[in-house]
């Protein structure tokens, strides 16, 4: 016991007497780090609020470590820190104007949803209507670490910075998109406008709101996450068997190219060229909407046939060794491809 009362009367003589040498404050730690340069260049930076009840969401780029501070990612801590000032009995002249911070106490946890933003979000509804089943579904994906967003508006690749990103405050800016025509029906010109109005949002497990200055909700979004079957899944394949029967070797084999960032495909039948989009790839789920192709007449036309059709009637998708098979709504095998070297 007096072993213990004397270490800690002496970490208390030692935090008051490093308070002499330094200024002590309270601020919260986000539960994200972002990229930010610094004298040696890129690194990870906390980010902080200085509001000690978190009453706005001004945070800011915090460039120097905390001794003795534990980061936790998905957690807002407020601190109570030490910035001590540098000894000039100990540091050569260069170094004078180098000080350290010091962890003091942690004063409080909660979590932060902030890093739940970093999924695959497909959109579900615009101005509170719920998404026609039939138009390619805009995509929209986080990068906290670069504070940037991209994906597909339903047509064209977009990008644009993360201006403002708080507890419940977002903003985007400098928003750039591809200018490809489509011919397909699609709500890309008003999803990428309601994106210009955004200032709140609420995040959970699955679901994205996104409203604009009157709380009223502007875009919803549901989760499909970055797993691995959607990693695996991106990728050029060719065709090796249609409802279970091998393709001849003697005619042109059907390819297919999945983009799962911009949620589109590509490929040739086996006679002509073709592209559409995805409207649903979850983990094990996947289906296409409307496929548009070029129009030539082939030699062999059975193969293309077969084939189209049976990509229409795609419901779910897994892999079986280095096979991608697509199954029906009944779960048959309708076609099966192999990776593309």
């Amino acid at each position: 016991m007096k072993l213990a009362s004397a270490i800690g009367f002496a970490l208390i003589i030692s935090v008051s007497c490093s308070k002499k040498n330094g200024n002590a404050s309270v601020i919260w730690i986000s539960g994200f780090k972002t990229t930010c340069e610094s004298g040696a260049g890129a690194s990870n930076c906390l980010l902080i609020n200085k509001s000690i009840e978190l009453t706005n969401d001004e945070w800011e780029l915090f460039y120097s470590d905390i001794e003795g501070f534990e980061f936790q990612e998905g957690y807002l801590k407020k601190v109570e820190i030490l910035e001590q000032k540098p000894n000039d009995n100990v540091l050569a002249p260069m170094d004078k104007s180098i000080g350290k911070y010091v962890l003091v106490k942690e004063l409080e946890k909660r979590q932060d949803h902030r890093p739940l933003l970093e999924a695959h979000w497909r959109l579900k509804g615009i101005h509170g209507t719920l998404l026609d089943k039939k138009i390619p579904p805009p995509t929209l994906d986080f990068n906290l670490d670069e504070m940037k967003i991209h994906g597909n508006g339903g047509c064209n690749r977009y990008n644009g910075t993360i201006k403002q990103l708080g507890i419940k405050s977002i903003a985007f800016s400098n928003m750039l998109n591809t200018l490809s025509i489509c011919a397909e029906a699609n709500v890309e010109n008003q999803y990428l406008a309601s994106l210009d109005k955004i200032s709140s949002y609420e995040v959970n497990d699955s679901i994205l709101n996104l409203y604009d200055g009157q709380k009223n909700v502007m875009v919803s979004f549901v989760s499909h996450g970055k797993t691995n079957n959607r990693t695996k899944i991106h990728d050029i394949w060719s065709a090796v068997r249609i409802e279970g029967s091998p393709i001849n070797s003697m005619v042109p084999v059907p390819r297919l190219e999945i983009n799962t960032t911009e949620m589109k495909i590509y490929g040739n039948n086996g006679c002509n060229d073709y592209f559409g989009t995805l409207t649903d790839l979850t983990e094990n789920s996947i289906s296409f909407g409307k496929i548009g192709s070029t129009r030539k007449m082939c030699p062999e036309m059975e193969v293309p046939k077969r084939y189209d059709a049976a990509l229409l009637k795609t419901r779910t998708f897994r892999f079986d060794g280095r096979a991608l098979i697509f199954s029906d709504e009944e779960g048959e095998e309708i076609l099966t491809f192999m990776k593309t070297d």
